[in-house]
């Protein structure tokens, strides 16, 4: 960094790149961190702890939480841990066990209470009393449920608590078979069944989340209902998606890039060695159509509408997503107009002087407001919430039904206006979607743009990056692929190897020499520029059990919204470039083999058809010897039976007794087989644990006989063996009559079909 101090650096951990939560947080660490000069580098893992064995689509998404063990103190000056999404499938116990890795480090937890640590969360209680009371005195409900969340989670326990407080507060006594405990998710089908079931008439449902609340929509509308009129539903967080669905949902108001701001200025101060004590957040409820019509939001601010505090309140019920992104400029332009606007309508119809004049003033405004680019940021269903409110509370200040009409008028126009500035914002979004998906397609391709699993071709990864707004990136790998499995704590190595560069839009490959990077410079190699700050995201590369390395690169939006699929992408790059790479390992070592093989031909050529471990024809030598036989027969007029045998336990017995035994095992299966054929057929080791015969047959019942007298061979084995465990097999045979025209592989495959046939219906032994 020149003669500068060293920039600090802050880590992030999170849950999943892609969720809104997760995006929301980092949205205002982003913000604040430009503010405050610090690096940022968010590592993105998943749930911990999560029971995924009735989903197999997300076995190996524990492989994200490997990103976690990155953050030590030899990388990051301190730690923000989204903890209340990272550990809501699991128990305090466990967080206090996966937090422990960081007991070195300065460590801020969001939306979680531990003891030991300093936390950020939101007033879970405010903001759900109002939406409660709202229910209850506004709509009448009495009959209300809960969907929660597991009890170990602090903010399921306080949601639950300011549940059960508000409704006794207004004279409903709790009912216990009226909360559930779901999984903080919308796959908490159980749970909504269970109080649908278990509660016919049911008026209303508080969700703990609105991930929770979405699974619940799909529940009602499979069962009928119609939300907003037949049954009301709120949840917590207000993400992007509560306003999308349909109909809209009413949350709470619990705005995480607020989270993200003050949890990066308290980690901050931590560094510093500041005294720092944990913090709640104010939230409020938002009343959307999922709890159908009835009073404004503007009782709940207290009914200032047209004053600055509520033109303000107005403007960031409708444009709040952006309040912490990098728009300042354009969100100071679009704020004045929506003012200008605002008060040219309440001036015109407050001195109801709507003469032709002042209606081209407002119409004026409005193009302005829409001119800005309002649409494009705004939440629609939220705007148009406010025009509604506006019109009520004009139309109520006017007497005359004449001034009424030419007001209803306006109003239709300005609805009019913003449908069609929507219609024209919904085709520019198709276009840049249409783009977008072009762009998707080129990189699929550019990725994989490699022949040779060499240093070269792991340039290709960073190759079509534009699309994403990555300018800078950074490919790591492990010197050989890592097997993690599921809950094992992941300990990186203290080496990795720096293969790629992305810097400033441009690729290089990073020579041998260079690529040795130290764990403890992996956020700060050589290559980066020590004078900028950056924000980075790091992301694991693996392939199921397998991890390959990491991807260091800019955060961006195209992250936010794609993150995983570029995981996904680049994972399959560095798995290929791995295969590549001991394809051609094996293949050098082969050409090496063969050039031996050349000066020891008749030798060499004998152990090249013969099977290492048992001694008898491996799959080249048997091809070879077998088409011999075939061709002998055709001449002889001479039918043949081709046979395919699997050993039936191999793995059993390696798993319980060890390779040896294994090995045991496919030895005495040669023997006995060879032994069957030594009148004139012959027996190859054509794979692991399968094996293959042929030989003249005479006899008409199609190898019938033939298969009993192995399968008895092996049952006098077993019964006079001492071993710990029978050694079984299943086989199948095919009849090669004389003039038919088939081909070896052909009836191999005949014979497999039918060993197929008789694994499915034979019982198969097990070891003892």
């Amino acid at each position: 960094m020149g003669t500068g101090k060293r920039r600090m650096t802050i880590g992030v951990l999170v849950s999943g790149i892609t969720d809104d939560f997760s995006k929301l947080i980092c949205s205002g660490i982003l913000q604040t961190a430009k503010q405050m000069d610090v690096n940022i580098v968010v590592l993105p893992g998943k749930y911990v702890d999560r029971d995924v064995s009735d989903n197999p689509d997300l076995m190996y998404e524990y492989q994200f939480n490997s990103v976690f063990s990155y953050a030590g103190k030899e990388n990051v000056d301190a730690i923000i841990v989204a903890a209340g999404s990272i550990g809501c499938f699991t128990t305090k116990e466990y967080m206090k066990k996966m937090l422990k890795q960081f007991q070195d480090i300065p460590c801020i937890l969001i939306s979680y209470k531990l003891d030991g640590y300093i936390n950020i969360q939101f007033d879970n209680y405010n903001g759900i009393k109002d939406g409660l009371k709202f229910l209850i005195e506004k709509t009448g409900c009495r009959k209300i449920g809960m969907v929660g969340g597991s009890l170990d989670n602090t903010d399921a326990i306080e949601r639950r608590k300011a549940f059960v407080d508000t409704l006794e507060s207004h004279g409903i006594p709790f009912d216990e078979k009226m909360y559930v405990t779901g999984n903080f998710s919308r796959n908490s089908k159980e749970a909504f069944r269970e109080l649908l079931d278990n509660n016919p008439g049911l008026e209303a449902v508080f969700c703990v989340n609105d991930d929770t609340a979405f699974g619940l929509y799909e529940e009602l509308n499979q069962r009928g209902f119609q939300i907003g009129k037949d049954i009301h539903v709120f949840g917590y967080d207000d993400v992007v998606l509560s306003t999308k669905v349909n109909p809209s949902l009413s949350s709470v108001r619990a705005d995480g890039a607020e989270l993200g701001e003050e949890g990066l200025k308290m980690a901050i101060r931590l560094v510093h060695g500041e005294k720092v004590e944990s913090k709640v957040l104010p939230t409020r409820f938002i009343k959307r159509d999922s709890i159908g019509t009835g009073d404004t939001e503007e009782e709940i601010r207290g009914g200032r509408l047209f004053g600055p505090e509520g033109i303000e309140a107005f403007f960031d019920d409708i444009f709040y997503r952006y309040r912490h992104e990098n728009f300042q400029d354009k969100m100071k332009n679009i704020q004045d107009s929506f003012r200008e606007l605002i008060e040219t309508l309440v001036l015109v119809y407050g001195k109801g002087d709507d003469s032709p004049e002042n209606f081209m003033e407002i119409q004026t405004a409005l193009g302005k407001f829409l001119y800005d680019g309002a649409i494009e940021y705004a939440d629609i269903s939220n705007l148009l919430n406010c025009f509604e409110t506006i019109y009520r509370d004009l139309k109520g200040s006017l007497q005359d039904k004449g001034e009424r009409a030419k007001l209803q008028d306006m109003f239709s126009a300005i609805y009019r206006r913003i449908i069609r500035a929507t219609d024209a914002q919904l085709g520019k979004t198709s276009e840049n979607q249409e783009k977008e998906n072009y762009a998707i397609k080129m990189f699929v391709r550019d990725v994989l743009q490699f022949e040779k699993g060499n240093d070269l071709s792991y340039t290709s990864m960073l190759g079509n990056l534009e699309w994403l707004g990555i300018k800078n990136a950074y490919v790591y790998t492990f010197s050989a692929p890592v097997m993690h499995l599921c809950r094992e704590q992941f300990i990186p190595p203290k080496q990795l190897f720096l293969k790629a560069v992305l810097k400033e839009g441009r690729v290089s490959s990073v020579p041998s020499l260079k690529q040795r990077t130290a764990l403890n410079e992996i956020f700060d190699n050589s290559f980066i520029d020590r004078e900028k700050r950056y924000s980075y995201v790091c992301m694991p590369l693996f392939s199921n059990e397998m991890l390959h390395g990491i991807l260091l690169c800019d955060l961006t939006e195209g992250i936010f919204l794609n993150g995983e699929f570029l995981v996904n992408q680049m994972s399959s790059a560095a798995k290929m470039i791995t295969l590549l790479k001991a394809n051609e390992r094996i293949q050098q070592e082969l050409e090496e083999s063969l050039s031996i093989l050349k000066e020891n031909n008749i030798v060499l050529d004998t152990l090249s058809k013969s099977d290492g471990l048992t001694g008898i024809l491996n799959r080249r030598g048997f091809y070879a010897e077998a088409e011999k036989l075939i061709q002998q027969g055709r001449e002889k007029d001479c039918s043949l039976l081709v046979v395919y045998v699997d050993m039936n336990n191999l793995k059993i017995i390696n798993d319980r007794y060890g390779h040896e035994e294994g090995d045991f095992s496919i030895k005495l299966i040669s023997d006995i087989l060879s032994d069957e054929m030594k009148n004139g057929g012959i027996a190859g080791r054509i794979g692991g644990d399968e094996f293959a015969c042929i030989l003249e047959y005479r006899m008409a019942d199609e190898g019938e006989s033939l298969l009993k007298k192995i399968y008895q061979r092996f049952e006098d084995f077993n019964e006079g063996s001492e071993k710990n465990y029978n050694v079984t097999v299943s086989a199948g045979a095919f009849l090669m009559n004389a003039k038919d025209e088939i081909a070896l592989k052909e009836a191999l495959t005949l014979a497999d079909e039918k060993l197929y046939e008789v694994k499915k219906y034979r019982k198969k032994d097990v070891a003892k």
